[in-house]
């Protein structure tokens, strides 16, 4: 399955050459700026219920009939939200002149919000059946292929490239949604009521998860709004290198959780944190081997900035495991999903302090991505003091 994974993280830093020339810098700069604001309503979608979610299912892996009454309360509490998030993404299109101007690349990378209302992926990942989803994302991509090379041939098809990109995700989210919906016993349709409590449930993982995007993606709007497209183009090509090796170590944790749930004793997750430790400087070490290689050999002259940003990124690896770890053993099995938000609302205030300290020294994007690697270690000490705040975990 991590296999599988790997490839479908790998795939478009594969095609990369062909499209980066294809379209130019700029433009492909552009793309990933819009792709960036979506990012922030998919989320507002989302709205926490993969973690909270995966966790019910998995510790009842054959109530078929409780899935499906989750499922349909999770598919009716997404429509309710992606209508708010489409009033503000309209607001935001009026306001923006500058998305009114690619007003076409802007609307067809927010469509992407119909691969979030879509996508069950907690009930995958509950099922411990990832392997399913990633073979539907990866088989779909593949076959986009012949219409990125047919269709995306001069700089001016970057919203063929982008229709495609988020043709892919969306339909692989239908298909995934039909699988599941096959494991699942068709309920009755959910009360208001009902739909309202899971909201109120699922509350603090958005927070968290908002709170955890919001800081990622808030790069690539600085970055762009700050420095412009190319510079955007390039801060993607370093996120791509180390998007390979973070997949792996975040996977590590993600695959681990349904079956220690019920089981996570401390000496067993200092344990597992010791041996993620090691994987952690292992990933750093082959961004810092393999980046160079990777720049040399797909990106175009002048993107050599991308390899520098791509080992500072990596150091933020430790952050995905250590923390990690923490959020999927300890937080969430003693339900202190508080201590999850305080961590992420420490480590965004912390991003935008360390980036205007750093850019009032140096006016550079690599002074964007060490304040997100420095969050990222503060965001490893505090979470240690949080962990000495559970009483089950002493």
């Amino acid at each position: 399955m991590t296999a599988l994974q790997v490839m479908n993280s790998f795939f478009y830093l594969l095609i990369y050459p062909y499209v980066i020339h294809r379209l130019g810098v700029e433009n492909f700069g552009l793309y990933v700026f819009a792709s960036g604001v979506a990012m922030y309503f998919m989320v507002l979608v989302n709205f926490g219920f993969d973690i909270h979610a995966a966790k019910l299912v998995s510790l009842e892996q054959d109530n078929k009939l409780g899935h499906g009454s989750l499922m349909a309360r999770v598919l009716l509490a997404k429509s309710w939200l992606v209508c708010v998030a489409t009033a503000i993404f309209l607001l935001l299109m009026m306001v923006f002149e500058f998305m009114r101007e690619h007003w076409q690349v802007f609307v067809l990378a927010y469509a992407n919000v119909l691969s979030s209302v879509l996508l069950p992926q907690w009930y995958f990942h509950g099922m411990q059946k990832m392997k399913v989803l990633t073979t539907i994302q990866l088989v779909l991509k593949l076959l986009s292929l012949p219409l990125i090379f047919l269709l995306v041939t001069q700089e001016g098809d970057v919203v063929f490239y982008t229709a495609i990109t988020v043709g892919v995700n969306v339909l692989a989210s239908l298909l995934a949604f039909l699988v599941a919906s096959r494991g699942c016993e068709r309920p009755a349709f959910p009360a208001g009521k009902e739909v309202m409590a899971l909201l109120l449930e699922v509350q603090p993982f958005f927070w968290s998860t908002a709170a955890n995007t919001f800081k990622q993606k808030s790069i690539e709007i600085i970055i762009g709004s700050l420095f412009g497209m190319r510079e955007v183009a390039i801060y993607d090509l370093a996120n791509k290198i180390f998007s390979v090796p973070s997949l792996l170590a975040s996977n590590i944790n993600a695959a681990l959780f349904p079956a220690l749930i019920r089981s996570a004793r401390r000496e067993l997750i200092n344990k597992i944190i010791k041996i993620e430790l090691g994987v952690g400087l292992l990933c750093i070490l082959s961004v810092v081997v393999g980046g160079y290689w990777v720049v040399a050999f797909i990106a175009p002259p002048g993107m050599e900035q991308a390899y520098y940003l791509s080992i500072l990124l990596s150091i933020s690896i430790l952050t995905y495991l250590i923390v990690g770890s923490h959020i999927y053993f300890i937080y969430v099995p003693n339900q202190c999903y508080s201590l999850v938000l305080k961590n992420q609302i420490v480590s965004i205030i912390s991003f935008y302090c360390f980036c205007a300290l750093y850019l009032s020294v140096h006016w550079d994007i690599s002074s964007v991505v060490l304040g997100l690697v420095s969050s990222a270690m503060l965001e490893i000490a505090y979470s240690y003091s949080l962990v000495k705040k559970v009483p089950e975990y002493q």
